[in-house]
């Protein structure tokens, strides 16, 4: 009997460290992030979304380079041609170009890439600077950390690191392919599952589940970047997107006849 629950003890002990370890592990990755100077790097997310029997699969790609505090240069595309999109900033102007609709928008440009304006042109490998801003240590938080072994992506050996965080309809799995040397992220895949109220009253819930799995490479890592990297010009025949001035009020609904 002593030995079954010094064996208990033992398991619960370790599955302690491992958490520890784990969380410990994604703390060094964030403190890369936080303290990154220069990045440029691409992202490939393969997207799957069910609601009830419909499902929808997306691919988003976009290639980023920035220096901080606020240089960027973004180039994004995907299934729909909308998804296609060019962003620069040179320290002092942002320029925002859609390809698609000829247009473009020009604008101050962020203080940093904290701001949202930053955030919002820098494409999907936005989710890197906002999982450097995660509170893991938030006593509000659900969230289960374990290690899951070790796995070569695209010739990086990496720790594998499960989040696991569950609620009363919903679930989330995230797995974040860390460097063992680096501590960079090198994949992130999530699964996320929910039960949502039908639209139609006296129906069963409606299953929703969305599957991420991105893949992210770099072509370098806090080295120099030339000046000319963020700095463009729109095409001749783009022409400048009208923006509804501050204070324009909003036309009155129009009565159905």
């Amino acid at each position: 009997m002593r030995t079954i629950v010094a064996f208990s003890l033992s398991v619960a002990l370790l599955g302690g460290l491992f958490a520890q370890d784990a969380k410990t592990l994604l703390k060094q990755s964030q403190q890369k992030y936080r303290q990154m100077q220069s990045m440029e790097a691409s992202i490939v997310i393969n997207a799957q979304i069910t609601q009830g029997n419909n499902t929808v699969k997306q691919q988003m790609r976009s290639t980023l380079a920035l220096q901080k505090p606020n240089k960027l240069a973004m180039k994004a595309s995907g299934d729909n041609p909308m998804a296609t999109r060019e962003a620069y900033s040179d320290g002092k102007q942002l320029i925002i170009y859609l390809p698609a609709m000829k247009q473009y928008l020009k604008r101050e440009a962020p203080p940093d890439l904290d701001a949202p304006a930053a955030g919002a042109a820098m494409g999907e490998l936005s989710l890197l600077f906002g999982f450097a801003k995660e509170n893991l240590d938030d006593p509000q938080s659900k969230a289960k950390y374990a290690l899951k072994g070790k796995k070569t992506i695209n010739g990086k050996p990496t720790h594998v690191i499960e989040v696991t965080e569950k609620q009363a309809n919903a679930s989330q799995v995230i797995r974040l392919y860390v460097g063992v040397q680096d501590k960079l992220i090198y994949r992130l895949e999530m699964d996320q599952q929910a039960q949502m109220p039908s639209n139609q009253q006296g129906q069963p819930p409606q299953r929703f589940a969305m599957k991420i799995e991105a893949d992210i490479r770099y072509l370098s890592f806090n080295k120099p970047i030339p000046p000319s990297r963020f700095k463009f010009t729109p095409p001749k025949d783009a022409k400048p997107a009208q923006r509804p001035q501050p204070g324009t009020p909003t036309p009155p609904p129009q009565e159905r006849k």
